[in-house]
Order: structure tokens, then sequence, then C-alpha cells
């Protein structure tokens, strides 16, 4: 077996299955040892960092012993999985175990909702009945009252004294909670306690006297459960034994951890199937440097999100939050380019509404089907009036922003149209939401009329899920590509520029600093030159004129080529370029960025909110603080000098394909709403 047949085995679940058929464990890890330049015996006992309980330690020799025996069995656990992201976290835990990179772990690791709360598998409702088996300091229990806020009753089991005493005190403003100084297994027992401070005490046989007592659900909670957590320290499979009345009737949605021991990946799953075959089951992980806390969702198949029967949609309107669109919003991925691909793709008519800004040569040359219908004022009184006209002719109204325009419009909507759906698309950075009083009733009732909330950016998606009760949805903005295929770029054809796209010289866009950041740079890096493409703020030419006067010699190599309107000849501003630069104060997530690695440009970003989207944590990119002259130039002069510049070209493109391309983001709203097929 050469290394390209490895890792061509190792690259999907089909793969690993068949190696794993085809090979003996001593062959693979023969194998691995070399690649990993380890002698056998050393690779045999490396510690793998989990799976350390129960009657084997974690050391690799054991995980491959699991992988080979039960083969059978991870490859039916891994055809029950229910969406293409568990089976994405399946396979990536499984590369791991065969070859221990920590870069399977950072592409199974997903922080987008809270461990054991994700919002995009659970659902909970105001009846919830919630056991949090190993509640440590009831960290978990208030997580699901902030998530979602109305319950009830909850109850938590955790066997450390000291524990417990934490977890009252801790809990102690919330109502409806008992809480049980016990342990979760099979039968009622007493075992001994090891003094560990973990959050559920792993428990073991042995003489000593410091013992706890163990109960079992089926006895200990009479009424009917809804939901069941476990991280009980290698104690799951007994806890769901001594619930398998309660997982057999009540059907209860389980979040289950799957890593202390090593065969509970797939033991767990066949376990509950064998109680209750009437779950869809989710893989999801929370941890990107270890083989700790991957959770197994068993969900009732009536919650699981089934798709519902497809629904036949005519009509889709953006009501603009203020005066009307301008053109340059037809094209742009939040706006009309949205509004067009739902036309152009899935056969909606689709109507951009505001005030009349135009003209608008865009809805010829590029969103040819969308239409335009605009209003008088644009006021608060004449966005209801056109509502409370139209409401039962929408079958999707899509919003662009938490603006208090909206407040009273997206509620009124719904009212007179209750099956009408629609999209909140929050256009979020954390200056402005976290300025938002989202205790305020109106806000409240804002929001709770919307059926799909999405930002562009993860780390904004991550705040708001954690401080909203809401579900806020990863949409983000992409590239589009009107007469041409996307094809990679050829690093060998780009010229030496960095390159910036947008509004320039306005304060969120802070241009000044890339201006500076060049010159300080420029005598260093003589064969590059700075090229800035948009229209300019009016103040701002005096800016630039007092620049050329400081900075002579840079008036052939700094160039302002004004609003490039065609869209082909923007496509090769971005091919030509090696660096795309932005300088912004603030910013959620911005189209120009994805058509820049779309076309293989490497970023330099100040730390906006989507800085780790945008650079794809360093692969594609570097970051330097906000309105920092200095550190943003030697970034720039890092990049132009760097070795690594045309892989990391090589890494934006090959990112963009996989994150960025708007067409499936559209095609994912619209089975969200509708449930029709996704774009592959």
């Amino acid at each position: 077996m050469s290394i390209t047949n490895f890792n061509t085995y190792v690259s999907s679940y089909s793969g690993i299955s068949e190696l794993l058929k085809t090979y003996t464990c001593d062959e693979i890890i023969a194998h691995v040892a070399s690649m990993l330049n380890l002698t056998e015996e050393a690779l045999r006992n490396y510690p793998m960092g989990g799976y350390s309980k129960g009657q084997t330690a974690g050391y690799y020799q054991f995980v491959i012993a699991d992988l080979k025996k039960h083969i059978l069995q991870y490859d039916k656990v891994y055809e029950m999985l229910a969406d293409k992201k568990s089976k994405e976290v399946f396979t990536h835990l499984l590369q791991y175990r065969l070859f221990p990179a920590k870069q399977f772990l950072e592409q199974a690791y997903d922080a987008t909702y809270p461990q054991y709360f994700d919002k995009d598998i659970v659902s909970c409702t105001k009846d919830e009945v919630f056991v949090d088996c190993g509640g440590f300091i009831g960290d978990t229990a208030e997580e699901f009252i902030k998530q979602y806020q109305n319950y009830k009753h909850i109850y938590v089991y955790e066997p450390s004294d000291d524990n417990i005493e934490t977890c009252r005190s801790n809990l102690s403003k919330y109502p409806n909670i008992t809480m049980r100084n016990c342990g979760i297994g099979e039968k009622n027992e007493q075992l001994a306690i090891s003094n560990s401070k973990s959050s559920s005490n792993f428990l073991k046989g042995g003489d000593s006297e410091d013992k706890v007592q163990i109960v079992f659900l089926d006895e200990d909670i009479q009424e009917k459960v809804s939901f069941i957590k476990m991280d009980i320290e290698g104690f799951e499979i007994p806890g769901l034994l001594g619930a398998k009345n309660h997982i057999k009737h009540d059907t209860p949605k389980l979040a289950i951890c799957t890593y202390h021991i090593v065969s509970d990946i797939w033991e767990i799953p066949l376990l509950i199937h064998e109680i209750n075959p009437n779950y869809s089951y989710y893989f999801r992980h929370y941890r990107p440097d270890q083989n700790w806390e991957t959770v197994v969702y068993a969900i009732p198949k009536n919650e699981a999100g089934e798709k519902r029967d497809a629904i036949c949609v005519k009509t889709a309107v953006a009501l603009c939050d203020c005066d009307g669109w301008e053109n340059e919003q037809l094209t742009k991925g939040c706006c009309g380019l949205l509004l067009y691909l739902l036309h152009k793709n899935h056969g909606m008519d689709v109507t951009m509404v505001g005030t009349d800004k135009g003209p608008y040569p865009y809805l010829e040359t590029y969103v040819k089907g969308l239409k335009m219908e605009f209003l008088e004022t644009g006021s608060d009184k004449e966005r209801i009036q056109y509502i409370a006209q139209h409401a039962k002719e929408i079958d999707l109204l899509t919003l662009y922003g938490p603006h208090i325009t909206y407040f009273a419009v997206a509620p009124l909507y719904k009212k007179l149209n209750p099956s009408g759906k629609i999209y909140l698309a929050l256009d979020a950075n954390s200056h402005w939401m976290d300025r938002i009083d989202w205790d305020n009733p109106q806000f409240i009732q804002f929001m709770n009329s919307c059926d799909v909330i999405g930002t562009s950016c993860k780390a904004m998606q991550k705040h708001l899920n954690e401080k909203w009760p809401w579900k806020i949805e990863y949409m983000p903005n992409g590239y589009y590509y009107y007469e041409k295929s996307i094809e990679k770029p050829d690093f060998n054809q780009k010229e030496n520029t960095i390159l910036t796209v947008g509004r320039l010289g306005t304060t969120q866009k802070a241009t000044h600093v890339l201006l500076e950041a060049f010159a300080k740079i420029a005598d260093k890096i003589p064969n590059w030159k700075l090229k800035l493409v948009g229209s300019i703020d009016p103040a701002f030419h005096s800016v630039i004129e007092q620049y050329f006067k400081r900075y002579q010699g840079l008036a052939s190599r700094v160039e302002f080529t004004g609003v490039i309107s065609d869209k082909e000849q923007l496509r090769n501003e971005y091919e030509k370029a090696k660096v795309f630069a932005l300088t912004s104060i603030v910013e959620a997530a911005p189209n120009v960025v994805c058509e820049a690695l779309a076309a293989g440009c490497v970023t330099a970003m100040t730390k906006i909110d989507a800085w780790e989207d945008a650079t794809d944590f360093g692969h594609c990119g570097k970051v330097a603080a906000i309105n920092d002259i200095q550190g943003f130039s030697e970034i720039l002069l890092e990049l132009c000098n760097s070795p690594d510049l045309p892989q990391m070209s090589d890494n934006a493109y090959s990112y963009a394909l996989r994150n960025y391309n708007l067409e499936k983001t559209v095609a994912r709203l619209y089975e969200m709403l509708y449930g029709g097929d996704l774009v592959e």
C-alpha cells in the first residue's frame, strides 16, 4: 500500500471502510508508523487523548482494533446518519482514528451552536422536561435555559458533593429544577467515585469508602421526559439502559457523549436504535484540538426536520428598509442577487420594492427577470400600506437588517398571510448587533415573525446564537459569475498587484490605512502596485491629492480606476491581482472578499467580525488590527515577499469553491423554506 493509496482510502468514508476490510491491523499500523516517522511500537502505544474509560486505554492499537473488528457496525451507523454534515463529521473522526493528525479534528469541529443545543437539530417548547445527566456545576442546565427560556421541569444529576453544591447555588434563581446528588446507571447501586473534578466524575468499582449512589431514570423520574443529555464519563451505556422505558415510550430527544470509550461512537447509536427505532441521528464535534466532546443527537423522526411537501411559490418580494434600492444593490448577494437566483434556479416571480433611485441598467444586463415596484415616499406608513394591500399575494418576504422600519411590517404580514414566509438577512456586525435592545417587545415580536434568520459571518452566527434565543443560520455571501464559469486561476499569469474594491474614502472602509500602509513599504516592494476600484467619497479627494504630494514617487504605482460596472471587467481585475486588501473598521462579510477569493486573491484584512471567514484562519490570508497602519503594512510586506503566496492563492480558490458558491447558499435557503432539492 503506497502513501497515495492510503490517502485515497482515507479521503472518504467508503474508502476507510474498504481499507479496514482489506488490510490487517498490523499492516495499517506499519504503514501509518512509516508515514509519521515512528516505530510501530511507539505508534501502538500512542495516546489518542480520549476513549480512556472502560476496559481498554485510549491507545492507538486499541482504536485500530475496534475499527477493524467492528467496521460493519461503523458502516451501519454511517448509513443511519440523517444529514450530510453528520456524515462529514463522522468521517473526519474516523480519519483521526486512523491517522492521528489534528487537522481532521479541526475539520470535524463545529462551534456554531453551544454543545448539546445545536439549533439545526434540536428545537424545544415550553413543555420541555430536560434531564441533565452529569450536571457538573449547572452550566449545561443554565445554557439550556438561556437557549430555550421556557420549560416545564429540569432534572440535574451530579455525583460529586462539591459540584452539586455549586450547582445548587448557580441554579437557585431558576424555578422548577430538581437536583440529585447521585450518578446515573442501569440499576440502583453504590459505586466508588474518583476524586476528579470533571463534569460528571467517572465511576469505578472498588473498595473505597468514597461511595456514591447510582440510580436509574426509569425509576427515578415518573413523569414523561422530552430531552435527555448525558456526559457521564463512560457510564453512558448503563445510563441509557437504565432509561430504556423512557426512551421507548416517551421518545425524548437525546444528546449523548460518545468519546469516553472507544466503542461508544458506534455502540451508543445502535443501542438507542435497538431500544426505539423511531429516531434520526446526527453527529457533532465540539473540540478542534482534542477528540473529546463528540455528541450524537437522536431526534424523534417527527421532529427531525423531514422535508415538507414541495410548495408552489409564485412571488418573492424584497422590501427596502429606507428610501429605495441603488442599482449596485441589484447584484449584491444579500439583496437583488438573492432574489434573481430564486427566480433563475427556483422559478419564483421576484420583485424589489422601494422608491425609485434609478436608473437600473443592471436589470437588463445581469438580473433579467427581476422586477422593480416603486413607492412614492418610502415612509413607514407607505410600507405598512403596501404590505396590508399585497400580503396575501406574497409567498416570501425578504427583509435586510433588523431595522426599526420593519418592526410593524413583519407581524402585519404574518397576521394577513399566516402561511407566508419571511427571510431576514441580518447584515450583522458586532457594533450594530450589540447595540440592539433585544428585550424590546417590538423587536421580539419582529424576530418571532421571521421563519429564517441569516447572517453572513460565522463569528456573528456563533455570537448571536449564544446571546439571542432565536436560531441564526449561517448564510454566507458569495460569488456568482454571469457570463463565464469559474476556472482555477493561473498564479503565473497574475501581476504584482494589491487590489481593493469598494466605496473608497468612507469612514467605514478606512481607505487611508491602505494608502499609508502601502507608502510605508513601497520601497521594499518596488515591483508591486496598488489598485483601488470604486466610487470615491467627495471628502476623500483632498486626501488623495495630499497623498500624492507627500509621496510623489507613488503616482505611477497607485491607481484609482473609478467604478467598474462591467462584471467581466471587474472579474479580470480580481484575476490579475495577487493580493486583495480590506481595511474596514466595521463590516459584516463583504461580497468583494468572496469574489476575490474565488479569483485566487490572497487576502490582507483588518480584524473585522468576518476575518476568520475571509482568511480561512490564515490559510489564504493575514490580518492586522483595525486602524493599525504599521501592522497592515507589515502583513502586506509579508505577503508580497512570501514564497508561500502561490500556495495561498490555490488555497483561496479552493476555499471559495467549497464555501462561497452563492447558488448553493440560495438553494439552501429555498430548501429551508420550502423543502426543495439542494444544488450540488
